[in-house]
């Protein structure tokens, strides 16, 4: 979506290096490294299961299956579009767009990120056949469909009859689970919160305390309207899906005008005003609810890239700040700040890789030293420490591997945190450092 698909290629497959990477390194260390300490660093990284469950997620993921559901004018095809971030799906200010039940692949390139179903809407019976309203085919379109969430939408500032929307999608639901039994997770959601008065501030980072709350107010309204009509649901959150749309000249299109485009302009269409709220939020309850690890992933390689990434950088800089506190306080024949230069080493190289660079361990050493890290400012702020070891041990014994351990994981951290500034984020070695000072400043208040 934000990125092309040869970059998420490239980002998935060094996420999947990771791990080897990891094994390699930790094999490669030097020998002056006692076995039990390099046994103890490989199991704290290729053992951990937080780890290892984002690793085997990266290996086994699909695009999720979503299908939408709602009255004509909730905006089902505007949802869509704001969650793929593109114009996929037909949208009208004055009629409806959805004949039948559609199917969108939301793609990057070649790459199916994830399918989205739109519906038509509830109550519609308009299709040619007395016999055979909307309700009965949705219920046969989602049985084929085998969405991994459902998602009900409601309209934040037009309240129709939704004691019956819910009604219908709560037997849908029960038909669902019947047939494959397992329950169906729906997520409420609440759209359009963007023509809550005052419906003239469209810009999310503008609207006023008064709007969001009248918001929540609605949010909560319709909570209590499908409580009481029984239907289970995972969550409901409130968004707004509207996007101005302009041609790649920077001409603004108005949705009533985007089908007289050719298909090409149509499919080169990109957002003149982004007027989206929540929809990071959304992506989060549409995750929590699903009850598939491969659909759950694959949420995440279509929305959350990115996330996915700083997640893997900053749960690396947790485990590698543990090892460091373990080492500090492990009685070591050769110099402590040497392995832990030598652990920091390994995270700079294994964030790099998260990036899509390879660096090698020296490359990762002149890292650290650009920081002021174990062998700079630090090695300073070491010593200073180590004084106050012998201070504090001829008060209370056995307190001065405390303070070295913490030492040895703040500083840790705090390389943790510029490298994925630096590797990941794209910030200047000069803003990586000013951030390692802001996070070794922070360690030391701790």
């Amino acid at each position: 979506m934000k990125e092309d698909s040869a970059k998420i290629e490239q980002r998935i497959e060094n996420m999947k290096k990771v791990y080897e990477k990891a094994g390699e390194l930790i094999d490669a260390l030097p020998d002056a490294i006692p076995d039990k300490t390099r046994a103890m660093i490989k199991d704290k990284i290729l053992g951990d299961a937080e780890l290892k469950r984002l690793m085997a997620g990266i290996d086994a993921h699909r695009p999720p299956r979503i299908f939408t559901v709602g009255r004509t004018g909730v905006g089902k095809s505007s949802l869509i579009n704001a969650l793929c971030g593109a114009y996929v799906a037909r949208v009208s200010d004055t009629k409806s767009c959805t004949a039948t039940a559609t199917p969108y692949p939301c793609t990057d390139g070649d790459r199916v990120l994830m399918e989205l179903l739109d519906t038509r809407g509830i109550a519609e019976s308009d299709s040619g056949d007395a016999d055979e309203s909307a309700e009965a085919m949705l219920l046969e379109q989602v049985q084929d469909f085998n969405p991994d969430v459902a998602i009900l939408l409601l309209n934040c500032t037009h309240r129709d009859d939704v004691d019956s929307d819910v009604r219908f999608l709560k037997q849908l639901a029960e038909a669902y689970e019947e047939a494959n039994g397992a329950p169906l997770p729906v997520v409420a959601v609440v759209n359009k919160c963007d023509e809550m008065a005052p419906s003239r501030i469209k810009t999310p980072s503008a609207y006023p305390q008064r709007k969001i709350d009248k918001i929540g107010e609605q949010v909560r309204h319709y909570k209590k309207i499908i409580v009481e009509n029984g239907l289970k649901i995972q969550s409901i959150v409130g968004v707004s899906s509207l996007i101005d749309w302009q041609t790649p000249d920077g001409e603004e299109v108005d949705v009533e005008s985007i089908d007289n485009l050719p298909e090409s302009d149509i499919d080169q269409l990109q957002i003149a005003f982004d007027g989206r709220w929540h929809i990071d939020e959304l992506f989060d309850k549409l995750e929590e609810a699903m009850a598939d690890a491969e659909a759950q992933m694959g949420l995440k390689m279509a929305a959350r890239l990115q996330d996915v990434v700083d997640r893997l950088a900053d749960h690396l800089t947790h485990i590698f700040s543990g090892i460091s506190a373990t080492v500090a306080l492990t009685p070591i024949p050769i110099s402590d700040i040497y392995i832990l230069l030598i652990l920091q080493a390994v995270l700079v190289s294994l964030i790099a890789s998260l990036s899509g660079r390879d660096i090698s361990l020296e490359t990762a050493k002149e890292f650290i030293l650009s920081m002021g890290g174990v062998a700079g400012a630090g090695y300073a702020f070491r010593l200073a420490a180590q004084q106050s070891v012998k201070l504090l041990n001829g008060v209370f014994p056995g307190s001065g591997s405390a303070i070295s351990s913490g030492i040895a994981a703040f500083g840790t951290t705090a390389i943790g945190k510029a490298a994925a500034a630096h590797y990941i984020d794209g910030k200047d070695l000069k803003e990586a450092k000013k951030l390692f000072k802001a996070e070794k400043k922070k360690g030391n208040k701790g």
